[in-house]
């Protein structure tokens, strides 16, 4: 009695082929997925996004202005105006400028009504929005997104 020969379930080229097609498509995802990942770093390096414009970071930020604030306040004492920059502060208030940790890693300042009023600002990206700003004549913090504007409670 002859033993009927066994097919391969699938051919040897068709299995190939396969494996071949598999091969393409893994290697595509993974060009996508490197493409992808480099496009988020040079956004966040070129301060497009900002994966660090959370509640607590924004909160920090604020925190860390108050020495900014409170020489500001002191300088307007000393002097009757607010200064031109914040670096006129270094040296007689404070040894450095504290950076945001929210957002850009600087401040924004601008001595507005003939330097009687200060804003003080940063913001999540190059572009100010989201932006958080304090300004004296109200002694107050703002934030601002993409919903509008609010005050925010000290």
């Amino acid at each position: 009695m002859a033993t009927p020969s066994r097919q391969p379930a699938t051919p040897a080229p068709r299995r190939r082929w396969l494996v071949a097609l598999l091969g393409v498509a893994v290697a595509s995802v993974c060009v996508l997925v490197g493409f992808g990942i480099g496009a988020y770093i040079m956004l966040v390096r070129q301060g497009v996004i900002n994966p660090g414009w959370t509640e607590a970071n924004i909160a920090l930020s604020q925190q860390r202005a108050s020495s900014i604030i409170a020489a500001l306040d002191q300088y307007h004492t000393d002097s009757g105006v607010y200064p031109d920059s914040l670096e006129a502060l270094l040296h007689d208030s404070l040894k450095t400028i504290p950076v945001p940790v929210a957002g850009v890693d600087h401040w924004s300042y601008a001595s507005v009504n003939a330097g009687q009023d200060f804003v003080l600002q940063f913001s999540a990206n190059r572009f100010d929005d989201p932006t958080a700003w304090y300004e004296s004549a109200h002694q107050q913090w703002f934030l601002q997104d993409g919903e509008g504007v609010a005050a925010e409670d000290d």
